[in-house]
């Protein structure tokens, strides 16, 4: 009885380390060098960590409604973002602002690049959602409201991508 459940344990981890050995792998989400200098003098680095970890979830969650798993690297990079609410970085610098009352058209650009195992380049994905106008805006925003809209639909696309390449 003993070596059974062993044997099942071990099947269990092995099958365990099958699964996450094709799992999808998103690196490190990087900025583009003009965002970067927008977080580091307008917006604040904290907000580039919150977008950050933002982008990681929405991407994971879509490749996983999707049942994405066939190795594929994914490398993404914020090009540019634009708050709906002043940052908390914005309003300490600008007393003006009102960080309940202030409100303006707000989105994001982004774009990843699928790579094989070999660094292959299998994909590339570029998606930017922008309110043209405050008539635009629902009225519930958030400081990154549109910005999340915006990596949404990013990370469908991206899910899209990798099912399409996958082997």
């Amino acid at each position: 009885m003993r070596v059974t459940f062993a044997l099942v344990g071990l099947a269990a981890l092995s099958f365990a380390s099958a699964a996450s050995a094709d799992a999808p792998v998103v690196a490190p989400i990087s900025f583009s060098s003009e965002f970067q200098t927008d977080l580091d003098e307008e917006y604040g680095a904290r907000e580039g960590e919150y977008l950050r970890t933002y982008a990681h979830r929405a991407v994971t969650e879509a490749l996983a409604r999707r049942g994405a798993g066939n190795g594929l690297t994914i490398e993404i990079e914020i090009v540019d973002a634009d708050p709906n609410r002043p940052t908390f970085q914005q309003a300490s610098h600008r007393p003006g602002l009102d960080s309940f009352r202030s409100i303006s058209i707000g989105g994001a650009e982004l774009r990843a690049v699928l790579r094989d195992a070999n660094g292959a380049v299998v994909s590339e994905v570029e998606h930017d959602r922008y309110n043209h106008s405050l008539a635009d805006l629902t009225g519930a925003e958030s400081t990154w409201s549109e910005a999340h809209r915006a990596i949404r639909q990013f990370a469908n696309k991206v899910a899209d991508a990798y099912v399409a390449n996958a082997r």
